[in-house]
C-alpha cells in the first residue's frame, strides 16, 4: 500500500489508478485523522486546508 501511494504521488504509473485524480502528482499529499476533520468541521475551518471555511453555518436548499 505504502508503495502504492508512493507512485501515486509521484505520477508512478502510466495513468492515474483512481477514478479521482485530486491525489495524482500531489507535492505535499497529508493525512488528516477523521475525529481531526470532524473537530476542525465543527469549528468552521477546513479540515484539508486549516483556514476559515468561508461557507460555515450557512444554510442550502
Amino acid at each position: 500500500m505504502v508503495e502504492f501511494l508512493r507512485r501515486l504521488f509521484v505520477e508512478g504509473f502510466d495513468e492515474c489508478p483512481l477514478s479521482d485524480a485530486s491525489l495524482w502528482g500531489e507535492p505535499a499529499p497529508h493525512f488528516v485523522h477523521w475525529r481531526e476533520e470532524q473537530r476542525r468541521w465543527e469549528s468552521g475551518i477546513d479540515a484539508f486546508a486549516g483556514e476559515p471555511n468561508l461557507y460555515f453555518g450557512m444554510e442550502f436548499d
